[in-house]
């Protein structure tokens, strides 16, 4: 995360996470255990605090009323609660971002013997309280908004409340919580009734402080008066959280995640339920379930999902993981429609607008409707700049979708992250990373074999080539063809990266003689490249991305070490080498394993990626060619380069059967590109010019 005003994040390609992880503690849990341990009678102490912004909002509301808390590290809190009477704070009470916080202190402060006010940040102060203030005033509490159309900041007066029956319009556990926590203090017997079930944490915690509720076909009964009794509250990991990982492992093929010590109360696991319905592996394991919070840990194995339809009661089970379920949706087979969800309208922002918005930004198809959203998937999405809209949930979903896209994107204002995620950016980090370890360590660990098979020290089997997630454009040919010239075009045209492979040669050959070795003794070759530290990386240069080789760490000059005279008369031998082709294959497609390519050599589609359905092979008269090459002012026997790279016993220079093949003998380099992109849109590749 950038510094500065506004924060960014940037999100580099990963196509597949693999790791463990931790969330942070349950926001909603959080918030409730500090109102109550505050509200009760005796010291309670709280473990696994969620320390993000909203929760410190309210942590420090009850400090400035009285409440003593006493800090182990930033999660253990140990409070000191006021048996129910909370002292006058001097000033408004600030909910910043948070709507939990503002809900549920309004029932609280009703009750109270003392004039209060809640105010908002700038996204908070839009959102509207009607919902709570009409139970409230129905239980003969003094609450009114300030703000246009019942909008905060919100004045309460003292009063005495009694219990209601209240049937919730539509299902809340913000509202209900509101009822309920005002109900405490309320004469008699107040009843909430709701259609479908909605988060329960306040109930499960009001019994780990003493508090007991029934309840009955719909109906949460809560008698009055009841006293809270200070408790030990173990806060789990936010599942709403975790959501984010959980359905990036899912939507990835090929990704591990095991998610640990995370909350599994079933009113919050419906993202669970529609993902396996959509064809997601994902074992649950409950380890704790005690009075309180179930807790446990799940395993997550990546698949290629179907799209679905998310409607109806289970809605309300996943509203605040709907917008990390449209992104799974952006990246699944099939169309995803979200329906019933107009409650993402009234959030921290328009969800529903700032969804379809970013979907778009990313070159996902997709149709607003009034009450959600109708989405085409995709295999992968174009790099993107988007905003957070001020939406902690908007910024995380689409820092998941930037891992799919085939470069690095760009999430603004992201500082709403820290409202409930506060390290997001360092466990994104950690995970994406982790699996770029493996894929650096993994080739490694089998160049480290090539080079034991090189020396003659092992006899191992060839490496087996996985799954390539992104695709991959294979442009092959003779020499002086054009492949360079027309790979960068084709590279900037897609938003791809560009990978001239000859370069891996011609580095690798230059290092040799530089180390004064003689590329004519393949064996001393051999022995001299198992000492190299041989690594690509990907750079933006000029107008586009490109994979650059970097050896012994330093980066050969493009022009006075790999185009020189020297170099040029001896790549094509050590190129001959079977042992070294075999030595830098893993390199060659290590890349694809982290963004969409497009790779020009002498035997990418026959070879290095034979599964690639997009090959093309380039090729021109002898004399046309080196024509080319002096204008390029490079001393190149052209014609003795042909016969060594066609009669080279390991992977000889030739066009692969399933392959495109171009002359560009009278082509100009804009018609040799337009014809391959057009061969490429009617193959099915999307062809659109990247914006980021």
């Amino acid at each position: 995360m950038a510094s500065g005003t506004p924060s960014y994040l940037i999100v580099e390609p990963c196509p597949v996470i693999k790791g463990e992880i931790e969330v942070p503690g349950d926001k909603s849990i959080s918030h409730r255990a500090i109102m109550l341990a505050s509200l009760a009678r005796g010291k309670s102490k709280i473990r696994h605090f969620l320390p993000s912004e909203d929760c410190l909002c309210t942590l420090k509301a009850f400090e400035a009323m009285g409440v003593r808390v006493e800090k182990e590290g930033k999660t253990t809190l140990f409070v000191e609660g006021k048996s129910g009477i909370l002292d006058p704070p001097f000033e408004a009470l600030d909910c910043g971002n948070s709507g939990t916080m503002m809900r549920l202190m309004a029932g609280i402060l009703s009750a109270q013997p003392f004039y209060s006010r809640l105010v908002g940040d700038r996204s908070l102060s839009r959102r509207p309280m009607h919902r709570i203030i009409e139970p409230l005033r129905l239980m003969e509490a003094k609450i009114r908004a300030e703000g246009e159309g019942n909008t905060p900041p919100l004045f309460i007066e003292p009063s005495s409340l009694k219990g209601i029956e209240y049937k919730l319009p539509i299902p809340s556990a913000q509202v209900k919580s509101c009822i309920l926590f005002a109900g405490l203090f309320a004469s008699g017997i107040t009843r909430v009734i709701e259609s479908v079930p909605s988060r329960d944490h306040t109930e499960r915690l009001f019994e780990q402080f003493g508090v007991r509720t029934l309840r009955e076909n719909g109906h949460i009964v809560l008698h009055g008066g009841m006293k809270l009794e200070s408790a030990d509250i173990v806060v789990p990991g936010d599942f709403s959280s975790a959501a984010f990982w959980i359905g990036a492992a899912a939507a990835l093929p090929n990704s591990e995640l095991r998610v640990r010590s995370v909350g599994l109360n079933p009113t919050r696991t419906g993202l669970i339920k529609i993902l396996l319905r959509m064809g997601a592996q994902i074992e649950e394991f409950v380890e704790s379930d005690m009075k309180g919070e179930p807790i446990g840990s799940l395993w997550i194995r990546g698949n290629k999902l179907k799209g679905t339809v998310i409607e109806g009661d289970e809605i309300v089970g996943v509203i605040d993981e709907l917008p990390i379920l449209a992104v799974v949706g952006a990246l699944a087979e099939g169309v995803t429609e979200i329906r019933n969800a107009q409650e993402l309208r009234v959030k921290e922002t328009d969800r529903i607008k700032a969804i379809v918005t970013n979907l778009r930004a990313f070159g996902v198809e997709v149709e607003e409707l009034v009450d959600g959203m109708r989405i085409q998937g995709r295999d992968f999405v174009q790099p993107a700049r988007v905003e957070s809209f001020g939406d902690h949930r908007i910024a995380m979903a689409f820092a998941i979708l930037a891992l799919r896209a085939s470069r690095a994107s760009r999430i603004d204002d992201v500082d709403c992250i820290s409202t409930s995620y506060p390290g997001f950016e360092q466990d994104l980090n950690a995970l994406t990373h982790s699996f770029s370890k493996d894929w650096i360590e993994e080739p490694n660990k089998k160049i480290r074999g090539f080079i034991e098979r090189l020396t003659g020290a092992d006899k191992l089997e060839p490496v087996k080539k996985k799954e390539i997630p992104y695709p991959v454009i294979t442009i092959d040919g003779t020499t002086a063809s054009g492949k360079s010239t027309v790979a960068q075009e084709i590279a900037k045209a897609l938003g791809f990266t560009y990978f001239n492979t000859g370069a891996l040669y011609r580095a690798v050959t230059w290092r040799i003689l530089s180390l004064g070795y003689d590329v004519h003794d393949e064996e001393k070759v051999v022995e001299a490249c198992s000492r190299l530290k041989l690594r690509c990386a990907i750079q933006k240069i000029d107008s586009f991305y490109k994979a650059t080789v970097i050896l012994d760490e330093r980066v050969p000059d493009e022009k006075t070490d790999l185009r020189s005279a020297e170099v040029n008369a001896a790549v094509s031998i050590v190129a001959s080498y079977a042992r070294i082709r075999e030595w830098l294959l893993p390199f060659q497609r290590e890349l694809a394993y982290q963004t969409p390519l497009v790779v020009e050599g002498r035997d990418m589609g026959s070879v290095v990626f034979p599964e690639s359905p997009y090959k093309f092979f380039l090729d021109a008269q002898l004399e046309e060619r080196e024509k080319r090459r002096e204008k390029q002012g490079e001393k190149d026997d052209v014609e003795k380069r042909d016969r060594l790279d066609q009669s080279r016993s390991s992977a000889p220079l030739l066009c692969p059967a399933d392959a495109v093949r171009l002359d560009t003998t009278k082509l100009s380099i804009e018609k040799v590109v337009d014809k391959i992109l057009d061969v490429l849109w009617k193959k099915g590749l999307p062809i659109t010019k990247s914006k980021a």
